[in-house]
């Protein structure tokens, strides 16, 4: 009996050689290939300078590439920018608002600039504040709100129309834990409707929960691009062994990593071992292995639940 032939996914974003050179001669992007499919949540994650930004203004068309080729469903986005961009939701890094404006109404006037009628585009407006609980604070001024709502409206803002690719730079920056997992839902529930999502965060956990991919930017290049256990797996030794070392009174625990548990293990017993942690690598462990830096650590996030 034959296996069934999985289907083959359709490829909505395709980026070919993409290279971006300023003309001070930095070269922010240096061959980046990356495919994103319909449905699917891709991570963007690198260290700060790592060219994550860059290569999103690219695909939005904000900026022109130096070199290489992106298409956005078929569509060339660097020789028909404006044909590209009318297919997507974009949430840039940082961004300004009409703060004289309601939330509501700023809505609305995004919501009319996408070509929605009057009528659709109140209804739209009210779906979306109330997907990301904005609906408390319809009526009051963008000026008078908090960072975190702020932030939400701008994301509203990429929602309205349900175009079928979402590019978000850092989207749940600032936000507290339960609005970030509100920002997530939302993000799903567009994916499942086939929607394709791409977003840069500087939140592992965010990148490991909500992505079903993640790309690693490093240095201006993608470096890796899979699951979390995709990447976990390309490590070398994937056991991490922390244990008290108390012939070293400075550094009292250490930490050593193994190819396997069997070898873990026998380094525990070789030791004689009392007081220890082992545990599976994790996408950190990965993070530091393919990029070459350690993941920026942000003191202000709380664990989400």
């Amino acid at each position: 009996m034959t296996a069934p032939v999985r289907p083959v996914p359709e490829t909505t974003v395709r980026v070919r050689g993409l290279v971006k050179r300023y003309k001070d001669g930095t070269v922010a992007n240096r061959g980046i290939d990356l495919d994103v499919f319909r449905g699917d949540i891709v991570a963007i994650l690198g260290p700060n300078g790592a060219g994550k930004t860059t290569f999103l203004r690219q695909v939005t068309t904000e900026l022109r590439p130096t070199s290489g080729g992106i298409a956005v469903f078929d569509v060339d986005a660097v020789r028909h920018p404006q044909r590209a961009k009318r297919l997507m939701g974009i949430a840039p890094q940082e961004a300004g608002l009409f703060e004289s404006l309601t939330v509501l109404q700023h809505l609305e006037l995004f919501a009319r600039l996408k070509g929605m009628s009057k009528h659709d585009a109140v209804n739209a407006a009210a779906d979306v504040a109330e997907e990301l609980g904005l609906t408390g604070q319809v009526h009051k001024r963008v000026a008078t709100l908090s960072g975190g709502q702020q932030r939400r409206i701008l994301i509203g803002v990429a929602l309205l129309g349900r175009p079928p690719l979402l590019v978000l730079d850092e989207p749940t920056t600032g936000l507290d834990p339960a609005s970030r997992v509100a920002v997530w839902g939302v993000l799903r529930r567009a994916a499942a409707h086939g929607a394709s999502v791409i977003f840069s965060t500087h939140y592992m956990e965010e990148a490991e929960r909500l992505s079903d991919r993640i790309a690693i930017i490093s240095a201006g290049t993608v470096v890796a691009c899979g699951t979390s256990g995709d990447l976990i797996a390309q490590l070398k030794d994937s056991y991490r062994l922390s244990y008290q070392d108390a012939s070293d009174p400075a550094r009292p625990w250490r930490v050593c990593r193994y190819a396997t548990f069997a070898e873990a293990c026998a380094a525990i017993q070789h030791q004689n071992l009392s007081e220890y942690s082992l545990a599976r690598a994790s996408l950190e462990d990965a993070y530091f292995e393919l990029a070459g830096h350690p993941f920026p650590l942000d003191h202000s996030t709380e664990a989400l639940q």
